[in-house]
């Protein structure tokens, strides 16, 4: 079967629109509308070339596909809305089923995981009325939704609350709250907010502004209530101080002993030690850093796309296990746009600026390795939130200077956001203490004592990297660069960002990376097996 997951908005409170396609349970293609529109994670939007671009991957067009599926089943309005819009900017729509948000975010993880059996957890804010689903994983029965939790009783709510009483943006910002929060105290009691419970956690909802009901990221999540009990919310422009890190130390704390709590909730009642997350929280890699460290825990997989960025690919991979197509796993998420060498070399003539032909690790390792901080693009973009080798920016992992001058300079973002380390797959549990690999970049553990002052950039204020592991054969460009590194250095890790600037999606063309590259620091950019140098 030919099978396209989609999400999009017809209504302002929907966001993150795109689209993945499935043919007899093989993955051909996961496209993010705001890489096409040039808007991060857009509200209310339909995602038309995200579409446009599966439909162009797979050779396909609109007629030839079975099947539509899509999450919001409590829209009663919504297959109807989407037939329409099908129709219209395709000309044809084909069958269209509405699943349930959660149940699309634990396909995500268990399919994308392929473990033939597993806990599978899935939290965000909310979706289709629900914030929390538990549930059990089997290749031969399915997923089995055991629990679930109303919106009101929404980790994923309470974290963004305290992300915009903190000065940030709600629904958007809440990494930043996770980065600062190593720099605080934990002794900000939150437990009447929200704390653990036997069957994990409690809210108290109480302490949200509910008139009106529905706040945009713009506006205040907090009400009067929680102003009372902690003081006054940080305005947007005010200066970071000591009160706003303990605040997110205890807002970090808080989640992971709750995060804690449900998994252990999960595993008594499933018996199960393999554990797949999805969800908007899911993206929280320091809870996930906790969650993998469990003793019960033997297996564990965070969908890459864990928040609603995913849900395209989680429609398609549920409708498709349920037709009998036997799903295949994740085993790297470079399913966007193609960009051969010839298309690139074509846009680069196009735009008029200089360029030669290179080895590109060759290059780009010696360029990295005397200082300089370089943009890295290669065939098929990522999709999800993590740059991991093919749109990304990429430096010298070794010295502090190095974040503060990415930081500074390159992304124009504050000064405490940490940077992530890439690392060949091979060599990863010598300089991170890491059970398993991370391929993802979901994780956050521990660097090991010996290799810290040797990687300075990416050791965050508590010890921890944000680990990607990359393998010889799923990616050996991107493993040839950091394994030539190591050859030159001693060190086979490199610093590993995100191709963009601030507020800004992720690049997906060239002219894109070269309009990204020409408005920074950057020093160049390898496009394919092209440089482009302001030296």
């Amino acid at each position: 079967m030919k099978i396209l997951g989609l999400h999009g908005g017809v209504t302002l409170g929907q966001h993150d629109p795109g689209a993945a396609l499935l043919v007899d349970g093989k993955i051909l293609a996961v496209c993010e509308e705001e890489r096409f529109l040039r808007v991060k994670t857009p509200y209310g939007t339909l995602p038309t070339y995200s579409i446009r671009a599966c439909l162009r991957e797979a050779g396909v067009k609109m007629k030839d596909i079975d099947l539509v599926v899509h999450a919001g089943e409590t829209y009663d309005d919504y297959a109807a809305r989407l037939g329409l819009f099908l129709r219209h900017g395709f000309g044809h729509a084909p069958k269209i089923e509405m699943i349930n948000h959660q149940l699309a975010h634990l396909a995500s993880a268990f399919y994308g995981s392929g473990f033939p059996e597993a806990m599978v957890l899935s939290y965000d804010a909310y979706g289709d009325r629900l914030s929390t689903a538990l549930a059990r994983g089997s290749r031969y029965k399915g997923i089995e939704v055991l629990e679930t939790r109303p919106a009101e009783q929404s980790l994923g709510s309470f974290y963004s609350l305290m992300t915009s009483f903190i000065g940030f943006m709600p629904d958007e910002d809440e990494y930043k709250v996770m980065g600062l929060a190593p720099y605080g105290k934990t002794a900000v009691d939150l437990s009447d907010i929200a704390a653990p419970a036997e069957d994990g956690f409690r809210i108290n909802p109480a302490y949200w502004d509910r008139d009106p009901p529905f706040r945009t990221r713009y506006e205040p999540w907090y009400g009067k209530r929680l102003v009372e009990k902690l003081g006054q919310p940080r305005g947007v422009d005010e200066p970071l101080g000591q009160r706003h890190k303990d605040l997110a130390a205890a807002t970090q704390s808080t989640l992971e002993a709750c995060a804690i709590r449900l998994v252990e909730h999960l595993h008594r009642k499933t018996g199960l030690d393999a554990l797949c997350l999805a969800g908007g929280v899911a993206l929280n890699c320091s809870a996930n850093g906790r969650l993998a460290r469990l003793p019960f825990i033997k297996k564990f997989f965070v969908q890459p796309a864990a928040s609603d960025r995913g849900l395209p690919l989680g429609c398609a991979l549920e409708a498709s296990a349920r037709h009998g197509d036997n799903p295949e796993p994740l085993r790297h998420v470079f399913y966007g746009p193609s960009s051969s060498a010839e298309n690139v070399e074509k846009a680069l003539k196009l735009s008029g600026v200089a360029f030669r032909e290179v080895d590109p690790v060759q290059e780009g390792a010696e360029r990295i390795a005397r200082g300089e901080v370089i943009g890295w693009f290669q065939g098929r973009s990522e999709f999800g939130p993590r740059a991991l080798g093919h749109r990304s920016i990429v430096a010298d992992p070794r010295e502090a200077k190095m974040k503060d001058i990415v930081n500074s300079k390159i992304k124009f973002r504050e000064e405490f956001r940490p940077f992530a380390p890439a690392v060949v797959e091979e060599r990863a549990a010598e300089i991170f203490d890491l059970a398993w690999p991370s391929p993802f970049m979901t994780l956050a553990v521990p660097v090991r004592e010996a290799w810290r002052p040797r990687l300075q950039a990416i050791t965050h204020a508590n010890g921890t990297g944000r680990v990607q592991t990359v393998h010889r054969d799923v990616d050996p460009r991107f493993h040839g660069l950091i394994e030539a590194f190591g050859k030159k250095t001693g060190v086979p890790v490199i610093l590993n960002t995100s191709f963009n600037v601030k507020g800004q999606p992720i690049v997906e063309t060239v002219l894109d990376a070269l309009g990204t590259f020409a408005s920074s620091g950057i020093d160049a950019v390898i496009l394919d097996r092209f440089v482009v140098s302001k030296r």
